[in-house]
């Protein structure tokens, strides 16, 4: 009878267990964990992933979101590219986008306002962090903020893509815009945000395709892998298609 009972009370164990499954971890440290210690200010109870502003960098023509995460901690343990990523949605439809550090340490993300994924008007756009499991490759670590408000008066939308030309020496840069007549300049950002190169030019056909052969203004060459570009559009001989 006592081992039947043992029988039991190990079967209800393993039931229970299997409810409650561990939480992946990165480093013996889960998520929560994580988020804790790449805090901006660790003494703060707000969810790190919260978005604390949004603004608009006129010069660049781009959003700027602040997340209160810590950029050097974020660099230091490399969550920017090779052990994670943080980024912008909206919906399920991730932002391109490019990190730089605020005054106060906390986290800049900066990304175009004419990507095709923002509308005309409120759209709810939201931080995601992953790291990324080696040990596991199909419990990557991943969180969520929670959703802010974007009013956008953005009237053109862009849909950009990047591809291997084919003689894979370098790169196009497509685009198909929601007018015809535009002009536009793309530039390319290294994976630390830092300028590369602007190529600028006008399209009648609602497309931009432009080459380039991943030589930068200072003569380095880079990896195809290695920059991001933000797509500006305005109208053609006009300011209203431009960002205010």
């Amino acid at each position: 009878m006592k081992t039947l009972l043992f029988v039991l009370a190990f079967a209800v164990a393993g039931i229970v267990s299997g409810c409650n499954p561990k939480k992946p971890a990165y480093q013996n440290r889960t998520m929560d964990e994580w988020l804790q210690i790449l805090k901006a200010n660790t003494n703060s109870p707000e969810n790190p992933l919260r978005i604390a502003q949004i603004s608009y960098d006129n010069k660049w023509q781009t959003v700027i979101v602040e997340v209160p995460l810590s950029y050097d901690l974020l660099k230091e343990y490399d969550f920017f590219e090779r052990n994670g990523k943080l980024g912008l949605a909206i919906g399920d439809r991730g932002l391109s986008t490019f990190c730089e550090r605020a005054t106060n340490g906390n986290c800049l993300l900066g990304f175009d306002e004419n990507s095709i994924y923002i509308r005309l008007g409120t759209n709810q756009i939201r931080a995601e962090f992953f790291i990324w499991n080696p040990l596991n490759l199909d419990r990557p670590l991943y969180a969520e903020g929670p959703i802010a408000q974007l009013v956008s008066s953005n009237s053109i939308q862009v849909n950009a893509h990047v591809f291997p030309t084919a003689s894979l020496d370098g790169v196009v840069l497509w685009a198909d815009l929601s007018v015809s007549n535009a002009t536009f300049s793309i530039e390319l950002l290294d994976t630390n945000g830092n300028h590369i190169k602007t190529i600028s030019g006008v399209t009648s056909n609602g497309v931009i395709n432009e080459r380039w052969n991943l030589v930068g203004d200072s003569g380095k060459i880079y990896p195809r892998d290695a920059f991001s570009p933000i797509f500006r559009v305005g109208i053609s001989n006009s300011l209203s298609g431009t960002k205010p």
